[in-house]
């Protein structure tokens, strides 16, 4: 069953699953299934750690259920930091990673024709 997508002012659509998010700065590593947000500029992942707001960051979604597990790479920064987690900002998304950023919230959300006028709409998401 589809997960709830958020509805709000935001620039995209945010949909909610069950992926893995590892997240590497500053020598360390978190991992937390606990993710939640997912949107083609950026994820929420539950946990602690002590890094600041703009802390860069590598960003590791795994999508299990695939033999070998699909690694959605992307660069990102800190964006929020709360009691439950960080919010990260995708900040590079390579041709590869956006393919499966898309095709994540295009399956995962409720409203799929909604997510594509998105997609379509915003300067820096077209394809060239």
């Amino acid at each position: 069953m589809k997960d709830k997508i958020k509805e709000d002012h935001r620039e995209f659509s945010r949909v909610d699953i069950q992926i893995i998010a590892k997240v590497q700065a500053k020598g360390r590593e978190m991992v937390s299934t606990g993710v939640h947000d997912v949107s083609m500029k950026g994820v929420f992942v539950k946990g602690r750690i002590d890094w600041t707001l703009g802390t860069e960051c590598e960003i590791h979604l795994i999508l299990e259920g695939q033999n070998p597990p699909v690694d959605i790479n992307v660069k990102g920064r800190v964006q929020r930091v709360t009691e439950e987690g960080i919010a990260l900002l995708f900040t590079e998304v390579g041709l590869e990673a956006y393919e499966h950023l898309h095709n994540l919230v295009l399956l995962n959300t409720d409203d799929p024709e909604k997510a594509e006028r998105e997609f379509n709409n915003h300067l820096g998401l077209k394809k060239k």
